[in-house]
């Protein structure tokens, strides 16, 4: 009996690992609420997304992308909320940098009642 149970634990385990070290190339894909609205990266559609919420008044979401393991492109914009006229996501393409690039998003956020940006992340991630 206990060799059958140690067989199980085993099998268990190797079954883990090996999922673990199968994850499928959107595993970099990432969705994140930065206090006044929300960025995200697709990785099968290599773009990296920020969206203001459309809720009380002018909020501001600025971005400015950063590649760290190698070249690449290095977009910096600001998505404004639909109280400035623009009700949708703001996204940039990452699809000519190398593959598995290492980027840092500086994130800062916005918002007209409170008249103060508000410094988010850095957050990490692999195009």
């Amino acid at each position: 009996m206990r060799s059958l149970l140690k067989t199980a634990v085993v099998g268990a385990g190797i079954a883990a690992v090996t999922f673990a070290l199968a994850t499928p190339a959107s595993a970099n894909s990432f969705s994140s609420n930065v206090g006044d609205g929300t960025i995200s990266y697709n990785d099968a559609s290599d773009t990296f997304c920020a969206q203001a919420y459309n809720s009380e008044g002018g909020r501001l979401v600025e971005v400015n992308l950063v590649p760290l393991s190698r070249s690449g492109p290095s977009p910096s914009w600001t998505d404004r909320n639909d109280y400035y006229g623009h009700p949708g996501a703001y996204c940039q393409s990452l699809s000519s940098a190398y593959e598995d690039t290492y980027y840092r998003a500086d994130v800062r956020t916005y918002w007209a009642e409170r008249d103060t940006w508000v410094t988010r992340g850095p957050f990490y991630f692999y195009s």
